[in-house]
């Protein structure tokens, strides 16, 4: 349990730094036009979206245990080996050597909902509600590292432990978000190359990692399984 919650912490500060680009846009918008940084109001963006995915990673979950339920081992199964390869395909889109699927749909998304607009409108008044909310609606949006992290959220097949691995996920993505008006200013384009690059290597082996052991790991539980029906059908028919 404990290794999975730091997985995806690590995953979250990790992924976050590609978050700069279009969340991080969103927040430096909401800050850069206040005369001072309002960190309440920050920390109240950021207790939202780490809220939406606590809820995304609740729901999953349910769902994913339901499917144990029903035999549905070896679908969980592709599942977590299918989050490893996002995180990979993650991991090559944020050092730059893959393009996001997801980059021009999500912006679409993002200005069809009106969130540039909403962002304007809060820097003009400090509303706790109205600064969470656009927390909550921004961890809604499509995200391929979002995504990675909820399929493994899934996978888990436990509403709770998926709910706490998805908050993890999020307060590893808080770092690189409260501090990207600043860090934004202070990076070259050089340093941060050379950093998403870094981070972009250490998902891929993370990913791979991940495929590796939830693979291994969802194989065991339907050894298990199949162990379990075999020693009741044989009690049966001593039993009888």
């Amino acid at each position: 349990m404990l290794e999975s919650l730091l997985l995806m912490f690590s995953i979250g500060i990790l992924g976050s730094l590609h978050c700069m680009g279009m969340c991080g846009g969103l927040v430096a918008a909401l800050c850069m036009s206040r005369p001072k940084v309002w960190w309440t109001g920050l920390v109240a963006y950021q207790a939202g979206r780490v809220a939406s995915y606590s809820i995304l990673g609740l729901l999953l979950g349910l769902f994913g245990s339901l499917l144990t339920v029903v035999g549905g081992w070896p679908v969980l199964r592709g599942l977590a080996i299918f989050a490893g390869l996002l995180m990979v395909v993650f991991g090559l889109n944020l050092a730059g050597w893959l393009p996001d699927p997801l980059r021009r749909f999500s912006a679409l998304l993002s200005e069809r909902i009106g969130l540039a607009a909403i962002a304007r409108s809060l820097v003009q008044r400090s509303s706790l509600p109205g600064w969470i909310t656009m927390g909550f609606v921004n961890g809604l949006l499509p995200c391929g590292l979002v995504y990675a992290a909820l399929t493994m959220a899934l996978a888990s097949a436990s509403g709770g432990m998926a709910m706490l691995m998805m908050f993890s996920f999020g307060l590893g993505t808080v770092p690189s978000m409260m501090f990207a008006p600043s860090m934004l200013r202070k990076f070259t384009p050089e340093l941060r190359g050379w950093i998403l690059r870094v981070a972009g290597v250490i998902l891929v082996l993370l990913g791979v990692m991940t495929m590796l052991r939830d693979g291994v790991m969802h194989s065991h539980n339907m050894k298990d399984e199949m162990s379990h029906h075999s020693t009741m059908s044989d009690m049966s028919h001593v039993t009888e």
